[in-house]
């Protein structure tokens, strides 16, 4: 090779496609020469492609079979290529799943690890659709002070979230979030905390807000997210 070898010509290339892709694409967006260093020729299938790649780089590169398919891998976490493929601003787009180097089981599996962890938020839709982000620096630092320990912490709790959620709007299924914030009477800030704490955990959903049935200030009292959307009534999820 004039300028790469093998292994610096394969990362480029997977680091343009997210980290991932088949052996036979990869064969193809090599080049001729890459193709010819490594042995590669027109008509290989992917556990012969597999195998050269593994023989000219030993141990650089992972590999995992699906259906019939062959992917190559940049050595990493699963978690880390799942969250290379989500925005913070733009849902996840469960069409593409199917593309992945991972079954759906496997990939819902990551993507439950990564919302314990915080690192990830699902929302769902008015249509009840769940939608994927990557959790911003907002979400994150909420996790990390409802985490913390401090003298206040045992007022403010899950069970009193629920307890409001419960008795603030006379047993609806949408409770309304401003009549939840004046029952508990929380700082702001820690109120917005625990929201975005229990939507991690996926304990409850949060729906939209409608300003022209709403007061301003029963609009403002609603819970604006990490993506500047206010919503204005509350499920719990179970």
């Amino acid at each position: 090779m004039p300028e790469k070898n093998t292994a610096d010509l394969i990362q480029s290339v997977l680091e343009k496609n997210k980290g991932f892709m088949t052996v036979k694409r990869l064969a193809d967006s090599i080049g001729a020469e890459g193709r010819y260093a490594l042995g590669i020729k027109k008509g290989d299938s992917g556990k012969i492609i597999q195998r050269k790649i593994e023989q000219s780089e030993p141990g650089r590169f992972m590999f995992r079979a699906k259906g019939n398919r062959i992917y190559i891998l940049e050595p990493s976490e699963p978690s880390e290529l799942v969250l290379g493929l989500l925005s913070e601003k733009k849902a996840f787009d469960t069409k593409i799943i199917g593309s992945l180097p991972y079954t759906s089981a496997e990939f819902y599996a990551v993507v439950n690890e990564l919302v314990d962890d915080g690192r990830v938020i699902i929302k769902v839709s008015g249509s009840f659709t769940p939608k994927i982000y990557r959790a911003g620096e907002i979400v994150r630092a909420a996790i990390s002070e409802n985490n913390t320990e401090s003298e206040s912490a045992g007022e403010y709790t899950p069970e009193k979230f629920r307890e409001a959620f419960e008795n603030s709007d006379k047993g609806r299924t949408f409770v309304r979030v401003f009549r939840m914030r004046r029952y508990l009477r929380w700082p702001r800030e820690v109120f917005d905390s625990m929201v975005m704490t229990l939507l991690r955990q996926g304990k409850i959903f949060v729906h939209p807000a409608e300003p022209t049935v709403l007061t301003p200030d029963e609009y403002e009292d609603s819970f604006r997210d990490e993506f500047g959307d206010m919503n204005g009534t509350v499920t719990w999820n179970d």
